[in-house]
């Protein structure tokens, strides 16, 4: 006799859990972060120097000179279409002495200028004994003040607007100042101003320059609103070989585009004499 066995719940809970369970389980989660920074940084800087000088000195000749260049562009407008100009300075301005100065302006309302000044004081003998030295102040200023204020330059479709100076400006001696400005209401200066006493003494030089751009507006885009005709803005400004084996001071100004300030200023103050400070004159007789 044959009984059938069936195993009780009991029986299949304890062979359950005599078992081992394992499972791998792969998470993915996105996390939206939002941080704000903030670094506030302060610094100041303050300087303050104040020199007291006691010469002592009694000058019997003096020179001085001022070399001074005001330019204003106020609420000027210029609005061109295909506007295109070319300054070129080609194979000029070499082997020249003295004082050489350029200026060449295609474009609008430019203003340019080239200021020298020199001072030289002459050795004048005064009545009486012969002096046993002289002494003399030497002062020079040189100053450039340029504004743009409340200009607009609306430009479409400008093919080449070019300033060039190609092998000039060479192999000279002295002072060559040059402006070349094909853009639109730029401002452009050379200041030189030279003091020389021949004499030992005091030289004093001042060199200033101011330039303001306020408020400009410049609209230059390839095309107007709406046309099919699209060319471009195109502006270069080339110096090739030139401006070389110069001696003494050159100063050149390029501008191809709009409102721009360029200065060049240079202030020179010398004495010419025995080191130190001269003496006061001291009259002597005509036996020593």
């Amino acid at each position: 006799m044959r009984k059938l066995l069936v195993p009780t719940l009991a029986t299949w809970l304890a062979l359950l859990g005599a078992g081992v369970a394992s499972a791998d389980v792969s998470v993915f989660a996105t996390i939206d972060k939002e941080k704000d920074v903030t670094i506030a940084e302060a610094i100041r800087i303050f300087k303050r120097v104040d020199l007291a000088v006691a010469v002592p000195l009694v000058a019997t000749k003096a020179a001085e000179s001022e070399a001074l260049v005001n330019q204003t562009n106020t609420l000027n407008r210029s609005c061109t279409n295909c506007d295109e100009k070319r300054d070129t300075i080609t194979g000029s301005g070499n082997a020249n002495s003295g004082v050489l100065s350029i200026n060449q302006a295609a474009g609008n309302m430019n203003n340019q200028g080239n200021a020298v000044s020199i001072g030289v004081d002459v050795e004048v003998s005064p009545p009486g004994p012969p002096q046993r030295e002289s002494s003399g102040f030497a002062e020079a200023q040189a100053a450039v003040e340029q504004q743009n204020t409340g200009n607009f330059v609306d430009t479409v479709n400008l093919l080449f607007r070019s300033g060039e100076i190609v092998d000039s400006l060479n192999d000279n001696s002295g002072v060559v100042h040059v402006n070349q400005a094909p853009g639109n209401m730029n401002n452009q200066a050379n200041a030189l101003s030279v003091a020389v006493s021949l004499s030992a003494g005091v030289a004093l030089s001042e060199a200033d320059l101011g330039q303001i751009n306020t408020f400009n507006t410049v609209r230059e885009s390839d095309a107007t609103s709406g046309s099919a005709l699209r060319v471009g803005i195109n502006k270069r400004a080339d110096i090739v070989g030139s401006i070389s084996g110069n001696t003494g001071v050159v100063g050149v100004n390029q501008a191809v585009g709009n409102m721009a300030n360029q200065a060049n200023v240079v202030s020179i103050a010398a004495a010419l004499g025995q080191s130190g400070l001269a003496r006061a004159p001291v009259p002597v007789s005509p036996s020593q």
